[in-house]
């Protein structure tokens, strides 16, 4: 059965899932703050500043405004940096009426709160809308999903028909999508492994080999499943689509910013400078996890080792050797 979906965010992701949803047949708005993105997609479905060489579906179209986008939406997702998804959320709040869904697909914590972004939701969205709170999750490299490669994708939230919503909107012929309860687990999961992407770009910076790489896969994949258990998520959630599943697609991909900015620290290039021209989430998921697992009196040394990089100068190198010879191996 058709429906009408709001994107907010028109960067790649958010394109990629209006365009999936479009594919499965219901009518997408997409809305940004970026005017000339909303009037390329107007004037030529396309979206060239993130997506190019992809042409938009032709039931994707440009909202000139919040309004616009969400006053006729069964789902509203929220695909702008986790930055600024409380100030979106604020502003669209008013929008809203009882009975929409809210599904979040930014990956990270909150600066300052370390909330995740569920819980900035439901903060800034009121009481009546709070159950309809959902996430989307997963190994989906926005260009091949754009692309229909076979891409698949985990949907959760507290109420069952939330995450059945989001599934049925989002599904078609190359999108699967499997449901969860587990929010936590599910959010947790899908910022650390932006973190870990770093560590993982990093071992090919210094061309390590497949064998470290993987080793340091399997550390930081026993440090995600500690840290969801701790906040009251699943074990075996951090194994799933959300954590191993999108680790291994952002680990591994070479269109994956966190994995690129590893790899550039890894062969001593400007890291810096790539930092600074684009959104690379998993810089500031580093310093706040970190902040997060220590008050929860957690010994993440992969975490610890990430951020003596970024913000202590810490050595590349050394750095992976430290984390090699002293950090627990899961067996």
């Amino acid at each position: 059965m058709s429906c009408q979906v709001a994107v907010l965010g028109a960067g790649a992701f958010g394109t990629a899932l209006a365009q999936a949803a479009a594919h499965a047949g219901h009518r997408v708005r997409i809305w940004s703050i970026e005017e000339r993105v909303l009037a390329e997609i107007e004037r030529s479905r396309r979206n060239s500043a993130y997506l190019p060489g992809v042409r938009l579906h032709r039931h994707v179209r440009p909202a000139s405004s919040l309004e616009e986008a969400v006053e006729a939406a069964s789902l509203v997702l929220v695909a702008v940096p986790s930055q600024v998804v409380r100030t979106v959320v604020r502003q669209a709040a008013p929008l809203l009426r009882p009975g929409q869904a809210v599904a979040n697909a930014a990956k990270g914590l909150e600066e300052g709160t370390a909330l995740r972004m569920s819980q900035v939701l439901e903060q800034e969205l009121p009481g009546d809308l709070r159950p309809g709170i959902g996430t989307i999750a997963g190994p989906a490299i926005a260009r091949e999903m754009a692309r229909r490669r076979p891409t698949s994708l985990v949907a959760a939230a507290r109420e069952p028909e939330v995450a059945g919503l989001v599934c049925r909107t989002l599904q078609n012929a190359w999108v699967r999508v499997a449901v969860s309860r587990d929010v936590i687990g599910v959010e947790v999961s899908a910022t650390l492994k932006n973190a870990y992407a770093i560590a993982l770009g990093l071992c090919d910076g210094l061309g390590l080999g497949a064998n470290v790489k993987a080793t340091l896969a399997a550390i930081a994949l026993s440090e995600m499943a500690e840290m969801v258990v701790c906040l009251g998520g699943r074990r075996d959630t951090a194994y799933g689509l959300a954590g191993l599943g999108d680790l291994l697609a952002t680990g591994y991909s070479p269109h994956s910013r966190n994995r690129t900015l590893g790899e550039k620290m890894g062969r001593g290039e400007d890291w810096r400078a790539f930092v600074a021209t684009r959104t690379v989430e998993g810089v500031a998921v580093v310093e706040t996890a970190l902040g997060l697992a220590r008050s929860l009196g957690l010994h993440l040394p992969v975490l610890a080792g990430l951020h003596a990089l970024l913000f202590q100068g810490a050595d590349p190198g050394q750095t992976v050797r430290s984390l090699l010879s002293d950090s627990p191996l899961p067996a």
